[in-house]
């Protein structure tokens, strides 16, 4: 889990399902995943300086960033070990 540190009351998770996000300090979540492929997140990571940006990495090995708190997702080209997208 991480927790903005700009705006405390969002929060994101992670794990088999996917990234979820809460606006609400987590009462309410919802699927965060657009442009994730299928499969679990293993590791999330928010750069604390502008918060809307995340890296999530796939249990297959690739690295996804989002721009835009978790809204959207691309694969990092160069960060990815059998690149899916």
């Amino acid at each position: 889990m991480l927790i903005d540190p700009k705006q405390p009351q969002r929060v994101y998770a992670a794990g088999d399902g996917g990234v979820y996000r809460s606006d609400d300090a987590g009462e309410n979540w919802h699927a965060a995943q657009q442009g994730l492929p299928d499969g679990g997140v293993a590791a999330l990571a928010l750069d604390p300086g502008q918060p809307q940006r995340l890296y999530a990495a796939t249990l297959a090995g690739t690295i996804y960033a989002s721009e835009d708190g978790a809204a959207s997702w691309r694969a990092v080209a160069g960060l990815s070990d059998g690149a899916e997208g």
